[in-house]
């Protein structure tokens, strides 16, 4: 089921081939490979085009071939378009032949059960073997826009145009739609399939490179090979490129068609989203935004150096619902300067409105330099990174109507020409703009629909290149370390056994002694100082609560003693085969807030943080955020403001500020406890982690195996 990286050489006869021989080569109108053939004629390859079939002498007129090996020389690239009990023959044949590229189009491989996930492991061996790239199986195929190399099965519209967009998508049909919304040029459109052999990362590292290419789209059901992703989305942001990725199977229900897509399995949400965050990929959730992100990211010059975004319209009402839309996607739309502000009264009528957003009133419709006044203005402003100007033209009016809106478009596009700042031209309807307007808006972003557009701005004003945290690497513990050792007896960890490895890594958990008589129980407590807590203390009974093991407060010595026997009987009643190994005594804390902080597993991504509300409610809240290991104090900080957390650390009515510090030290060590230990375990669960005025103490710990 895995690949391997493919060759650049490999990759370029993939992605520009220079000949292509068509296996199973047909006139017929329904057979995959007769779309190959008409679309190779049709957009022009200009390349040698080789069908290939047992009987026929002509396929469209183009001689044909029995077999690869009646080739003086070998083709560069296959399409394979024969069902999929043939196309392992086919490969084979292929590679003897020295063809250094295939496009499988067939299902019937790893999407499907039994004989097809087998099929799939002996293609990528085969392509192994011969160090060929292949696109697919389970595919529609690719399309080189710039050489014509339409290997595509099935219809391209001829109002396909070249461009900078590379579009990559585990589903043909998403490619499709997205290729021919109009709004964009292609360089390339690869339909990927399975990517059994040649996967994403083979393609961004090929795109990287690609002078052609701009910006490349994802349309994703699965990353399997996340360290390959990541060196080559390295080498596309060296390249200074940008990628967008919408992904398919987010919910339980989507995560089961894209299974049976492709035979991906999806992991959890937060997890793609911290490793897109870490990669620098820029994640849209639907193909509205797809389409929007993608036109902005290809229409600006250079990406904005502020976030802070100023609105201007000539309509009150407009500018506000805009506003609304922005606050609603954590848009921030900033105070001007008083200089800004000054400039803007002098310039505009008493009854506009010189603030962000700004309203300049019907007076721009008679004089558009007055539009392209406030341009300049909002472009001085030292809180100002991007523009949007928001202005509807819809697609109904007529001749006279339309006319009236080119003065804002000159304005908006005189300006974009040499602007430091730059400006996106929006309209409030999904619809668009009147094509007299549109026209007039040459080299300018033109984004359809308030919320749509918006989040387009959003998404690019918080991209980032792929991020390293500045942790220490720490060397995984091997099999003689004490606490290896003692997982490997299969026997699960109890809390006082987690909390004892964790206090040797650097956490502070609370003073604890074990008791396994009620006079032990006695002592303890005393010697820890009332009041304490009492808990059950065994491998097989992981929640305490339900199983009546725990006990707050106890303040005497009788209470103890009689907690201790309450408990043991408790837990017996609850679990009658469990080893009860006695009753832990733990100092009970002060009052602080209550923080949650674990590690998950979450594959192929391995082990994550997790950080946020904490406590018994921490169900019902579910406040939490979550990103990849390691952490350093950055991604400590911001784990911790991407939550109410935040704000409880601060003091809340009332409430002393409690210690932010000490909780990110407490993230950091347990990031570091991973970097030695996350191969032996698989979960974490910290809850609560008590944080005071001064310090932290970890409550309650448990820890999976």
């Amino acid at each position: 089921m895995t690949g391997f990286a493919a060759s650049r050489e490999a990759m370029r006869a993939l992605m520009a081939p220079r000949s292509v021989a068509v296996i199973g080569a047909t006139e017929r109108a329904d057979a995959s490979s007769s779309y190959v053939m008409r679309n190779l004629m049709a957009f022009g390859f200009s390349g040698a085009i080789i069908p290939v079939h047992p009987k026929a002498e002509t396929v469209f007129g183009i001689a044909a071939i029995p077999s690869l090996d009646r080739l003086e020389a070998p083709a560069e690239m296959a399409v394979i378009g024969i069902g999929a009990a043939h196309v392992l023959d086919a490969l084979e044949d292929a590679g003897k032949a020295g063809v250094k590229a295939a496009v499988v189009l067939a299902s019937g491989f790893a999407e499907t059960d039994g004989d097809g996930k087998a099929r799939q492991q002996a293609l990528v061996g085969i392509a192994r073997k011969y160090g060929m790239a292949v696109c697919g199986p389970n595919c529609l195929g690719l399309f080189n826009l710039q050489s014509g190399a339409a290997l595509y099965s099935s219809t391209l519209s001829p109002n396909l145009r070249k461009g900078q967009l590379a579009i990559l998508s585990h589903s043909g049909a998403s490619a499709i739609a997205l290729a021919n919304s109009g709004r964009f040029g292609l360089s390339h459109i690869v339909s990927c399939g399975n990517s059994a052999a040649t996967d994403l990362p083979d393609y961004l590292s090929y795109l990287a490179g690609d002078e052609a290419t701009r910006v490349i789209g994802l349309v994703v059901e699965a990353i399997r090979d996340p360290a390959a992703f990541t060196s080559a989305m390295q080498a596309v942001h060296a390249a200074g490129k940008q990628v967008i990725a919408l992904r398919a199977g987010k919910s339980s229900k989507g995560a089961e068609a894209a299974a049976a897509h492709t035979g991906s399995l999806a992991a959890a949400n937060e997890a793609y989203e911290a490793f897109f965050r870490r990669t620098g990929v820029i994640e849209v959730a639907d193909m509205d935004e797809f389409v929007e992100t993608t036109t902005l990211c290809l229409s600006l010059k250079a990406r904005p150096a502020r976030r802070g975004v100023a609105v201007v319209g000539v309509s009150g009402g407009g500018v506000a619902h805009v506003s609304d839309i922005a606050d609603q996607a954590g848009i921030d739309l900033p105070e001007f300067s008083q200089d800004t502000i000054a400039r803007l009264k002098a310039l505009l009528p008493p009854f506009a409105t010189p603030r962000n957003p700004v309203d300049t009133t019907g007076v721009v419709f008679a004089d558009g330099s007055i539009y392209r006044g406030v341009l300049d203005i909002l472009a001085q402003d030292p809180a100002v990174g991007l523009i949007v100007a928001a202005q509807d033209a819809p697609v109904g009016l007529d001749a006279t109507g339309a006319a009236e809106y080119t003065g804002i478009a000159d304005a908006v596009a005189a300006y974009a020409k040499d602007a430091t700042v730059p400006v996106a031209f929006i309209s409030n309807l999904s619809s668009g703009h009147h094509p007299a307007v549109r026209e007039r808006l040459a080299g300018v972003p033109v984004l359809n629909g308030t919320r749509a557009a918006l989040n387009a701005v959003r998404r690019l004003l918080g991209a980032t290149g792929a991020t390293i945290p500045n942790a220490p690497a720490i060397e995984p513990a091997g099999e003689n370390d004490p606490w290896a050792m003692r997982l490997a007896t299969g026997k699960r960890l109890t809390e006082r056994e987690a909390k004892q490895w964790l206090a040797e890594n650097g956490l502070r958990v609370t003073r604890e002694r074990l008791a396994v008589t009620a006079q032990d129980a006695v002592a303890a407590a005393e010697a820890i100082g009332f009041p304490v807590v009492l808990k059950i203390e065994s491998p097989d009974i992981p929640h305490k609560t339900e199983a009546g093991g725990v006990r707050l407060g106890i303040g005497s010595a009788a209470e103890a003693a009689e907690a201790f026997t309450a408990i043991m009987q408790s837990a017996r009643a609850h679990a009658p085969d469990a080893d009860l190994r006695g009753v832990v005594v733990q100092e009970m804390a002060g009052r602080g807030v209550e923080a949650l902080v674990g590690l998950v597993r979450h594959e192929p991504f391995g082990l994550g943080i997790v950080v946020g509300i904490g406590g018994v409610l921490v169900e019902l809240v579910k406040d939490a955020a979550f990103d990849l290991l390691p952490v350093d104090r950055d991604v400590a900080e911001a784990l911790i403001d991407r939550t109410r957390l935040a704000a409880l650390l601060k003091g809340f009515r009332g409430a002393p500020p409690a210690d932010r510090e000490a909780l990110v030290e407490t993230i950091v060590a347990l990031s570091n406890f991973a970097g030695r230990y996350g191969h032996l375990i698989e979960a974490v669960d910290l809850n609560p982690v008590v944080v005071f005025e001064r310090g932290v103490c970890v409550l309650d710990a448990l820890v999976i195996s």
